[in-house]
């Protein structure tokens, strides 16, 4: 057993006597490493999490903050900020990505949208910092950085340079247009598990930021991993609104604005998306995530050609970006 899992396991040890052997769960795209064991029967996650690395500080004050406020997060039982052990509630091996299927896709979207709109609903937390123009902007960029530039190896004009960057502008005005709320910043079906109760419990909630509405929505509905048709978002969206000002929120009664604030959400999202899970594959060699560029990618270009605005984007996009994208991906097979 290497040094730290060894150290991890006797740390647990001390805190729970009788903990069975601990067994390693699914890779992370973070530097997170968790293990299950179990003790009387009772199962706990185990995880090491580099202090140096991850925001270990804000995931154990947000299991609080956010267990407090009614939203379904883990227990963080124990912890060592120095070694970044922690000791953690089980939600068991059920996620939304694996589980949802075309039988339980409509109970379990609506599921996480009541737990998007009790995280919407929460009390203010000063600790918790707001989306910008800078830090928008600083995500998007890391779509020309890390993505065109550092896994696609493209070469990027002048007047490319000029597109990319005036959809950067127009992105960051409509998405931080947008009423402002909690938002779990990567609400995702692989952060969601259906628990042993049939609720939702809320995973990887690190980054939580004040930022517009349709941020976790997107996140959900423009899933990688289960696209879905315009009929059903429109479906979603409705459920959320009706929800939504029911809890207080105070959400336009317009689809049609509610859609154009989810394809900005969308764009901003992605664009960060693709430069993301690059920086992963280049710089962290870890490219299980690779494949999932080719669904961002799309999704990006769907939502962009909508707008006049982004035309030239959008075009970019499909005409080098994509096939590009379709070498590199078939290269890394």
């Amino acid at each position: 057993m290497p040094d730290i899992r060894r150290q991890l396991y006797e740390w647990a040890k001390s805190k729970i006597t009788d903990l069975g052997p601990m067994v390693p769960l699914r890779e992370q795209a973070s530097s997170r490493e968790y293990y299950r064991a179990l003790s009387s029967g009772k199962s706990f996650i185990l995880a090491f999490s580099d202090p140096k690395k991850e925001l270990n500080d804000e995931f154990i004050k947000f299991s609080d903050f956010l267990i407090r406020n009614n939203v379904s997060v883990p227990k963080v039982e124990a912890f060592d900020s120095e070694f970044g052990f922690m000791l953690i509630e089980d939600f068991g091996d059920k996620v939304f990505q694996d589980e949802i299927n075309t039988n339980n896709r409509r109970e379990l979207y609506l599921l996480a949208i009541e737990e998007i709109v009790k995280l919407q609903s929460v009390e203010t937390n000063t600790e918790i910092q707001k989306l910008n123009n800078n830090s928008v902007k600083e995500q998007m960029e890391l779509f020309e950085e890390w993505f065109l530039t550092g896994y696609l190896e493209l070469e990027v004009s002048d007047l490319e340079k000029c597109v990319i960057n005036d959809a950067y502008v127009y992105i960051s005005r409509k998405f931080l247009g947008q009423k402002k709320v909690l938002c779990h910043f990567d609400f995702e079906l692989r952060n969601l598990m259906l628990k042993e109760d049939g609720s939702v419990g809320v995973l990887d909630f690190q980054d939580l930021t004040y930022g517009p509405f349709s941020l976790d929505l997107v996140s959900l509905i423009k899933d990688i991993d289960n696209p879905i048709s315009d009929k059903e978002i429109e479906y979603y969206l409705k459920a959320y609104i009706s929800l939504a000002n029911e809890s207080g929120i105070d959400i336009e009664d317009d689809l049609t604005l509610v859609r154009e604030g989810l394809d900005f959400a969308g764009l901003q999202r992605q664009l960060r998306i693709l430069g993301t899970l690059s920086r992963l594959h280049i710089r962290d060699g870890k490219s299980f995530r690779l494949p999932d560029l080719k669904q961002t990618l799309l999704y990006t270009i769907e939502a962009s050609q909508k707008y006049e605005e982004l035309k030239e984007f959008s075009q970019y996009l499909e005409s080098k970006v994509e096939p590009a994208l379709t070498e590199r991906l078939g290269e890394d097979k």
